[in-house]
């Protein structure tokens, strides 16, 4: 097998923007060693090895490059021996091949993440159930650090989960969390970790929790209701548009309750949106109710504003304000929108009354 490591830190040097100065300093030898190591003139010695894989944060096969590939045929005929039994999830037959097989491939991604997947099945039944989780954990985090290929990537945060259920299966309920909270981007997490903390006694955050997830799904429904109602529109399928469109009004009409609030304005444009769709479908009759019930959550909400999250039924534990795209009183957009949209209907009554109602509070 040829030995490309200076092409390889060349490779690692500028994917990372390092310079030769940095990786010389590092490692502990001359710009002129590591230049004769990225020309093929010599080769870094061995005990080195590890400090560069650790300057680009890489294990030694990433450094070296080396992959399973160079023993192809054989590692293909180990894996397809063993792939009924994991689905099968039968780990008396999986792990001693895998453990077996790491001796060779003690860096392999796949065959480190079987054997964790394996040892946490085999925890739930087996006698030495703490020490089998311990163990999964063990080559779970062998696995992430060998998580650098593209096709490896997408199950990291997988690994970091179930690393962290491993964590509550043992009771160890702060690393738990923790672990979780490490992958927590955009909420992601917070009904896994509010169950945990919940399980602590810690009601009220999980609570929180809880509930800035389900606003977070609500809030981000308009878009994907939208999307895939526009789609439909393209596809001239104008009833599951309005469908789509009904199914966002009719889930963001819950957060709205006595007290005016943020779900208020949201609402107003769902059903704006959703009058839209009638208009194009010549259902004049449920036309006007949506936007009746449009210019209602807009006057309601300009009558006594609130962007205070806690204001929106169901997140009365949270905390914030939420930020509003225009300088200009709610019901003066609802107002414009109505006469560019359904401004052919200026002569009908409902219409006339719709636009004094919103003029009211102006």
């Amino acid at each position: 097998m040829e030995l490309n490591i200076g092409k390889r830190i060349v490779e690692l040097r500028r994917e990372n923007n390092k310079t030769q100065e940095q990786l010389a300093v590092y490692v502990g030898v001359s710009v002129a060693a590591v230049s004769k190591w990225e020309t093929k003139q010599s080769y870094p010695d061995i005990t080195l090895l590890p400090k560069i894989a650790d300057f680009f944060e890489v294990t030694i096969d990433g450094l070296l490059d080396y992959t399973v590939a160079d023993n192809k045929k054989k590692y293909q005929e180990l894996i397809d021996s063993i792939f009924e039994p994991i689905m099968n999830g039968d780990y008396n037959t999986v792990l001693p091949v895998t453990f077996e097989a790491l001796k060779k491939y003690p860096n392999d991604f796949y065959l480190l993440d079987i054997t964790a997947s394996m040892l946490w099945n085999k925890a739930y039944s087996s006698e030495t159930r703490e020490q089998d989780f311990k163990d999964a954990i063990h080559y779970y985090e062998r696995a992430l650090k060998c998580a650098e290929t593209p096709q490896n990537k997408h199950r990291i945060f997988g690994i970091k989960k179930e690393i962290a259920q491993i964590y509550d299966a043992l009771g160890d309920l702060d690393t738990a969390i923790i672990k979780l909270d490490e992958i927590n981007e955009s909420g992601t997490f917070n009904v896994d970790i509010a169950h945990l903390k919940y399980k602590k006694g810690e009601k009220k955050e999980a609570k929180q929790l809880i509930q800035e997830r389900l606003w977070g799904i609500a809030f981000n429904f308009y878009d994907i209701a939208g999307k895939l109602a526009q789609w439909y529109e393209e596809e001239n399928n104008l009833n599951m548009a309005l469908e789509a469109q009904k199914l966002h009004a009719q889930f963001l009409s819950a957060f709205t309750h006595d007290t005016p609030n943020y779900a208020d304005s949201i609402c107003c444009w769902s059903y704006f949106d959703t009058a839209k769709y009638y208009k194009k479908l010549e259902k004049y009759s449920e036309m006007w109710e949506s936007l009746e019930k449009a210019v209602y959550h807009a006057v309601k909400f300009d009558k006594n504003p609130s962007y205070n999250a806690s204001t929106i039924k169901f997140m009365e534990e949270t905390s914030g304000i939420m930020s509003s795209s225009s300088s200009t009183p709610f019901c003066c957009d609802v107002l414009n929108n109505i006469k560019n949209s359904f401004g052919e209907f200026s002569e009908n009554e409902r219409y006339v009354a719709l636009c004094n109602n919103l003029e009211s509070v102006i």
